[in-house]
């Protein structure tokens, strides 16, 4: 009986409440931290698969890339030879067909042929050697003849490659095969060819287009690619007899090009991709990176979607890792978490008993301190003279102490200086902009007049398109500093809306229309109203400077970036308690996945080459935007890319209650 009183005793006392309660966090840190230890190894083997088979893919797409490079290179250097151009002006075709299948050969290429310029085969360089087909409505034939080179992934129909030479309709059909976890569908056999194709113009002396060459390698059945990635990335690396890397050309989601085996050791040609890869990269069109069943086993993945000329998904590149490898790794480390953490309770259960006797105190000073802490009261300090670990500690909580009161005051001055130096910034901005409106409107005067001849008669075009030069660029001068004027009064809190009864088209819209007329009249645009009648007698409660500079600003992004000679058309709904105002332009238009970032601050989009090259500050919209949601509006565009776009807005008719 007496160990089992000396147990209750130790157990009724702080020393022995200590060491339990010790042990039992020692027991939960070591049960919680071998669990989440055993996640994070495996998530962290995982992931580090999961890392080296993305730089695998971005390596697989180098070597694909490279050769495709390469069949572009033989190509447009093989247009660019003298006796392609000679055989065009003498019209002797023998000599250029054994010159070109001999070049063909050589390179490594499946097909390669010349057109004439309208797109007509004029030499093939396999047999048949067929000729007097038209191809000019191929894509890259068709830029090829437009003077420009291309390759690219493309899908090459069986009648034209049964045209091309024999043989490759052959190589090119693949019959599909039962494959685990594929996605169900009906199984069709696969006729047309994968290739990796080029095309370059042939131009005589001159520079003029005769024609165009056009040469490609069949991916079809055809392994130099998947070997060649497979030895660069993996170097042969094998685990119980299998291949640890594989790489796979998918035409769609049948393997058309790969060193994956099936159970017999065959190449897996035929067999298809699994469902959930299918989802994600070929409906999707977003890249997969994640373990996967692959023909007959588990790997590691990586997909990217393979698109042709056009930017159409046609297949994918795959690259993978044996899973097995990284799972044995996994099950090792995890034994040997399972083991030191065993090693480390026991560990803990001496300790426990060590020290339990001598940390009661300073833990309960430690305890009040940071209390004291968590009040607010950081001044506060342990004193210790202990040496051992508990001194340390109490020093280093003094040390922390001090540095978290040190940290407090640097962040309330840096927060200080920042709002001051952030103050100064706005007022430098807008007195900046202030300043320079009115030399800037002085100046622009002054150039009115001189195009006007006011000032005397301009002599010659020369004097006359400078002067037009300069108010251009005067114009998108004034534009940008009104632009960072009213960005400084919304970062400042300075825009205020002084709301008052406005008859729209007389205090809004008629001199901003007036104001762009000349703009409107150098591209050739249309603006029109649409009811002009009820434009003339709507009003609302609004402020009608800041109305101006709204419509100022879409209506001039529709004369900027709209099509030359096109139209705008501005009109108006009424929606009971508010008014629904759109402005619309023919032109490039938006795409679709700008339509959500265009009111943001600085943001500006990249045009096509056709279109205008002035540059706006990415600053109309988002001040639109903050103009209209102060009236208690909202804004949004809508667009057909290629077609047109238009803004909409709306604004409520009256003041609100807490407005009056």
């Amino acid at each position: 009986m007496r160990p089992w009183r000396s147990f209750r005793a130790l157990c009724s006392s702080l020393r022995g409440k200590l060491i339990l309660s010790l042990l039992a966090v020692v027991l939960l840190g070591i049960a919680i931290s071998a669990s989440v230890g055993i996640r994070l190894i495996g998530d962290t083997v995982l992931a580090q698969a999961q890392s080296k088979v993305k730089h695998d893919l971005a390596a697989a797409w180098m070597v694909y890339n490279t050769k495709l490079e390469e069949i572009k290179s033989v190509v447009e250097l093989t247009a660019e030879r003298f006796f392609i151009r000679e055989a065009f002006r003498t019209g002797e075709l023998g000599p250029v067909q054994r010159e070109l299948e001999r070049v063909r050969r050589e390179r490594g290429l499946d097909l390669l042929a010349l057109t004439d310029r309208k797109g007509v085969v004029l030499i093939r360089t396999r047999e048949p050697y067929a000729t007097g087909d038209d191809r000019s409505q191929d894509e890259p034939v068709r830029r090829a003849l437009a003077g420009e080179v291309v390759a690219a992934t493309v899908l090459i129909p069986r009648e034209q490659l049964l045209l091309e030479g024999a043989g490759l309709a052959e190589q090119a059909h693949i019959e599909p095969l039962p494959t685990p976890k594929a996605k169900p569908q009906a199984e069709a056999e696969v006729t047309a060819g994968m290739a990796l194709l080029a095309a370059a113009p042939v131009r005589d002396e001159a520079g003029r287009v005769l024609g165009a060459l056009y040469g490609a390698v069949l991916l079809n059945r055809n392994y130099e690619l998947v070997d060649r990635i497979k030895e660069i990335v993996y170097k042969g690396e094998r685990y119980l007899g299998k291949e640890v890397g594989t790489a796979t050309i998918f035409q769609w989601d049948l393997r058309i090009s790969t060193n994956v085996r099936t159970a017999e050791g065959e190449r897996a040609i035929g067999t298809r991709v699994s469902a959930e890869v299918y989802d994600r990269v070929l409906s999707q069109g977003l890249p997969w990176t994640d373990r996967a069943f692959v023909v007959n086993d588990w790997y590691v993945t990586a997909y990217e979607p393979i698109r042709d000329i056009n930017g159409e998904i046609i297949g994918m590149l795959y690259v993978g890792l044996l899973e097995a490898p990284y799972a044995r790794m996994r099950a090792e480390v995890v034994w040997a978490l399972i083991k030191y953490s065993s090693l480390s309770l026991a560990l803990a259960l001496g300790l426990a008993f060590l020290l339990g006797r001598r940390i009661t105190k300073p833990v309960e000073e430690l305890a009040r301190a940071s209390e004291a802490i968590s009040l607010g009261r950081l001044s506060q300090r342990v004193e210790s003279r202990s040496v051992d670990e508990l001194g340390r500690l109490a020093a280093s909580f003094n040390r922390m102490a001090e540095s978290l009161e040190r940290t407090l005051e640097e962040k309330d001055q840096a927060n200080q200086r920042l709002q001051d130096l952030n103050l100064r910034y706005l007022e430098l901005l807008g007195f900046a902009t202030h300043e320079l409106m009115q030399p800037l409107g002085v100046l622009k005067g002054y150039l009115t007049l001189m195009r006007a001849s006011e000032t005397g008669a301009l002599e010659g075009d020369r004097q006359r398109q400078a002067v037009a030069a300069m108010l251009r660029n005067l114009d998108s001068l004034i534009n940008m500093s009104r632009m960072y004027l009213e960005l400084s009064r919304i970062e400042s809190g300075e825009l205020e809306v002084h709301k008052e009864r406005v008859k729209v088209h007389q205090d809004v819209l008629a001199p901003v229309i007036e104001d762009l007329r000349m703009e409107l009249e150098q591209r050739r645009m249309r603006l029109s109203l649409e009811d002009e009648g009820a434009w003339r007698e709507l009003e609302l409660e609004a402020d009608p400077l800041l109305l101006r500079i709204v419509f100022g600003n879409l209506i001039g992004n529709a004369i900027k970036y709209g099509r030359e000679g096109g139209e705008i058309r501005c009109g108006f709904e009424d929606e009971g308690p508010s008014y629904r105002f759109h402005v619309w332009n023919e032109g490039p238009g938006i795409p679709a996945d700008k339509l959500g970032v265009i009111f943001e601050k600085f943001v500006r989009l990249e045009r096509e080459a056709g279109s205008r090259g002035r540059r706006g500050t990415g600053l109309g919209l988002f001040i639109t935007k903050e103009i209209i949601t102060r009236h208690g509006g909202e804004i949004w565009a809508e667009s057909s890319e290629g077609e047109w776009a238009e803004f909409i807005f709306r604004l409520p008719k009256e003041l609100k209650e807490e407005e009056r």
